[in-house]
């Protein structure tokens, strides 16, 4: 150690020593550490858009180079540490002093560090710039004081406040770990309820054969999984009905085909009347109409080359094919289940509400949910509908929600889990669903007061939409909450050994 080995442990003050020059107070997390029984040194965090700057820094006497200065450097996207980039510290003091101290590399990943020898008694002040990825990203630093002599330096050092958690740079580095900023939001009252996913009316076909015959097989034969369009062929099933009312019905198509068109001749040549050739072509729609209802074609769209005697099993609706009920060569009667056709795009939540917040119902404003199997959050203000009727075994109300589904992860029939919002919003403070933590019983959130320090607090929730909670005690706005990671938080407040301290080149 420098400064004839007085300078021992770190002590850890609450004093803003270091504070960001033009800012006004010091922010509340600004934390200052010193590293003997004299002040002078300190500890701050400071956010950027896209960086968390947390420094640690020595006291500093005149034209004595310092301690080393521990520059902790996190990208904030996904908190992991700065790894590469040209790291430049300035620091400006009285009378036009200037200290520039170039870090080329990080001296470990996340840590750069610098030993600047300052040359003026008085306030200086400190920036940083960091250069990596082509871009430049400045960092307004703060503000801090350089002695005479080390005799000058100040006695006064605060206490640790209790409870305070500890988890360093490195272990927040080695885990998944993110923080947000709680913030005012307004969030609807709600309840918990389940269900489960549906298709909509019009989006889920259950297709039947209307003839008795014999399904064929063919190269293009549909199956599960396999995208079809309004009116595309399915299934070709030769008719082997005993009363033959296809084989009729294809008869009666041309004869009253072969009738209009002979209409059409005489009229022409002035040998029949205009009522014969209306009543003709009336009598071929009639015939055109029976047939396509159970699925035939007329013989002018038969440009497949199959047997026009063939009969055409046909998906009303565009989707996919959820199930095929029918294999080649099996023989079916008719009203046989032969396909189901989903379109998945949009489904249905079908929330079970309780029969006691039924009254409540014709205040929704949307729902929030999670299916088995899953923790992503799903989100609807589409009311499509709600029951009349509550259900005499479950003493629920059904509702239904209109869900997008453009990614088709949401299935038919999947189980179904959340809230419904109702109401006037509650305006509050709020935090991250994934911030809140149940303990013995408890609502926890870990708040963080420093770049590696945290506390731990008991809240009272209100509402939730899903993503965010109002908490109305316990966190105030603009503080950090820990939303992943928190449970190392909780092991390093009981020391223990699964959190180890890689420590700091100090």
């Amino acid at each position: 150690m420098k400064h004839g080995g007085r300078i021992a442990a770190r002590s850890v003050v609450l004093m803003a020593a270091f504070w960001c020059l033009g800012c006004g107070p010091p922010p509340p997390d600004a934390v200052a550490v010193v590293d003997h029984s004299h002040a002078g040194g300190g500890l701050v965090t400071h956010r950027t858009d896209v960086l968390e700057l947390f420094v640690e820094y020595p006291p500093h006497v005149r034209d004595i180079p310092s301690d080393v200065w521990a520059i902790h450097l996190t990208w904030l996207a996904d908190w992991q540490p700065v790894t590469e980039g040209t790291l430049t510290l300035l620091l400006r003091g009285p009378g036009g002093a200037r200290e520039t101290v170039v870090m080329d590399a990080p001296a470990r990943p996340g840590i750069y560090t610098a030993v600047p020898t300052l040359t003026a008694t008085g306030t200086w002040r400190a920036d940083l710039s960091l250069s990596a990825g082509g871009r430049e990203y400045p960092i307004p630093v703060g503000q801090l004081e350089v002695f005479q002599s080390e005799d000058a330096l100040p006695h006064d050092v605060a206490e640790v406040p209790p409870g305070l958690i500890t988890l360093t740079k490195e272990q927040q580095w080695s885990m998944p770990f993110l923080v947000a900023l709680a913030e005012e939001r307004r969030i609807p009252r709600t309840i918990p309820v389940a269900g489960e996913l549906a298709a909509p009316g019009n989006g889920l076909a259950q297709v039947s054969t209307l003839t008795a015959g014999v399904v064929l097989a063919r190269d293009d034969l549909l199956g599960p999984g396999d995208p079809v369009a309004v009116g595309q062929t399915l299934a070709l099933i030769a008719p082997t009905s005993l009363d033959d009312s296809y084989s009729r019905m294809r008869a009666d198509l041309l004869a009253a085909e072969r009738e209009a068109e002979s209409m059409e001749r005489l009229f022409a040549a002035g040998a029949t009347s205009r009522r014969r050739l209306e009543r003709a072509r009336h009598d071929l729609e009639v015939a055109q109409a029976a047939l396509e209802a159970i699925g035939g074609i007329r013989q002018a769209d038969e440009d497949d080359g199959s047997d026009p005697h063939l009969f055409h099993l046909r998906s009303p609706i565009r989707g996919v094919v959820s199930s095929r009920h029918v294999s080649p060569g099996q023989h079916v009667e008719a009203g046989t289940l032969a396909y189901t056709v989903v379109n998945p795009e949009t489904l249905v939540f079908v929330a079970r509400v309780p029969a006691r917040h039924a009254a409540d119902a014709g205040d929704l404003r949307g729902a929030w949910f999670t299916v088995e199997g899953g923790s992503r959050i799903h989100t609807t203000n589409a009311v499509a509908s709600i029951g009349i009727v509550i259900d005499p075994e479950t003493r629920t109300l059904p509702v239904r929600f209109a869900v997008p589904n453009p990614d088709r992860v949401l299935k038919v029939g999947m189980l179904a889990e959340g809230s419904l919002l109702f109401g006037e919003p509650v305006e509050g403070v709020a935090v991250p669903n994934g911030a809140v933590q149940a303990e013995d019983g408890l609502a926890v959130v870990y708040v963080q007061t420093g770049g590696e320090s945290f506390q731990r607090r008991i809240v009272q929730l209100g509402p939730s939409d899903g993503s965010w909670i109002i908490v109305t005690a316990g966190v105030a706005s603009g503080e950090q909450v820990v939303t992943s990671g928190a449970y190392q938080v909780k092991l390093a407040s009981h020391g223990d050994a699964a959190i180890s301290d890689h420590g700091h080149p100090h």
